[in-house]
């Protein structure tokens, strides 16, 4: 009987040690997903414009926030952060409106929805999401690019705002711009994808 009652505890304490090891590697592996889940940015998640053809074009920051943008107030080399009018509360709505020399645009830049040396894309970095702002090299103008300052990714607006530099995966989406009288309309969606896409 003695011999029964210490093989019955010795099986009882092999199965709660297998029992806890399962538990722990079960635990360490919820762990490390939910940090991966963490550190891992959402794919495409959460980035879907509501722009429409024809919405105006306002700031999207500074003084004149809100207002309309005004064609007349840039210069070649200037360039705004923008919305489209009534629909700012969307950070998927946000682009980059600059202004270059017409002569400037080669291909993949598509053309026919650039307008008076006007050209926007999706100011939202395709690596990460961080917002993107136009590098003015004032002693070299045909240097002038937009960057990433979270991961320095790079992006020629002058070419489609291909990926010159930096860890982005894709160019920034353009979108067909058009001015008429002092204003700027929007005349088309995005032409790929906005947002991260790594």
């Amino acid at each position: 009987m003695v011999e029964s009652n210490q093989t019955e505890k010795g099986i009882t304490r092999r199965k709660f040690t297998f029992g806890v090891m399962i538990a722990s590697m079960a635990g360490a592996f919820v762990s490390l997903f939910s940090l991966l889940k963490v550190i891992t940015p959402p794919k495409k998640a959460g980035y879907v414009s509501t722009i429409k053809i024809g919405d105006q074009l306002v700031y999207a920051k500074g003084a004149n926030a809100g207002s309309a943008v005004k064609a007349s107030s840039m210069n070649v080399g200037d360039w705004v952060l923008a919305y489209p009018k009534g629909k700012t509360s969307n950070p998927a709505n946000i682009v980059q409106l600059i202004k270059l020399k017409e002569s400037d645009f080669v291909a993949p830049t598509k053309v026919n929805l650039t307008d008076q040396g006007f050209v926007s894309y999706s100011a939202i970095c395709t690596h990460l999401g961080c917002t993107v702002s136009w590098v003015k090299n004032t002693s070299n103008p045909d240097a002038s690019v937009t960057e990433c300052f979270c991961h320095n990714s790079i992006f020629d607006p002058s070419k489609g705002a291909k990926v010159i530099g930096g860890p982005a995966p894709i160019p920034l989406a353009q979108i067909g711009i058009k001015v008429q009288g002092d204003s700027v309309f929007f005349t088309s969606g995005f032409t790929g994808p906005i947002g991260p896409q790594v």
